[in-house]
């Protein structure tokens, strides 16, 4: 959706554009947010990073997306962090505006509770999903997420145990049974795909 079509001339005026590097942390987890996030150009994910520094990839935002929403309802715990996976145009609105905004607007108040409702359905059934994955099936998609990222090169296998929460010798056996299957294959201290194709399929 082209969230700047529904806004009006007065609305448009209050935005400021932020532009975000490669890699670059859009929102610091447990950081106090005050602006919504309108996506214009490039993909940013959310994911949150547990005590033992385990990280879970919970989102992928895409042009027409919006993030920090959440913040201006909310002044509890944000364990939510948000990152550039490519550079990023975009266009952010103060929260009081934000609400002028909803407050003036209803039809627009009904897409952004959709929006929130969809996001809390799909957060909940991939947590209750990745409670159930093997190991083997972690490791998947760790490597699945890393290759929409484009960094499939960086991952290593140290990484990779920490990402997935699994020991070294685990993801051996795991990555072993994949390179017989043809899927994937660790060679010369890197990662390589075997069958794209498969690799989607987790996405």
């Amino acid at each position: 959706m082209d969230w700047l079509d529904r806004m009006s001339d007065e609305v448009k005026s209050k935005l400021h554009r932020k532009v975000f590097a490669k890699n670059e942390t859009i929102l610091f987890a447990e950081n106090e947010n005050h602006y919504v996030y309108f996506l214009i150009e490039g993909t940013a994910e959310a994911y949150i990073a547990n005590s033992q520094g385990v990280i879970s990839n919970i989102h992928i935002y895409e042009p027409g997306s919006f993030f920090g929403e959440i913040e201006q309802f909310y002044e509890g715990r944000k364990p939510v962090e948000i990152s550039a996976i490519t550079p990023c145009v975009t266009e952010r609105l103060y929260k009081d505006d934000f609400l002028d905004w909803l407050k003036n607007d209803f039809e627009t108040t009904k897409i952004i509770i959709k929006e929130l409702a969809y996001k809390l359905i799909l957060n909940s059934e991939y947590i209750v999903e990745v409670s159930r994955f093997t190991v083997k099936e972690r490791l998947l998609r760790c490597v699945a997420t890393h290759y929409h990222r484009g960094d499939i090169g960086e991952l290593t296998k140290e990484k990779i145990a920490k990402e997935t929460n699994a020991p070294i010798r685990s993801i051996n056996r795991a990555i072993a049974e994949y390179a017989q299957q043809g899927v994937l294959c660790y060679e010369n201290g890197q990662l390589r795909i075997l069958n794209e194709e498969q690799i989607q399929v987790c996405l």
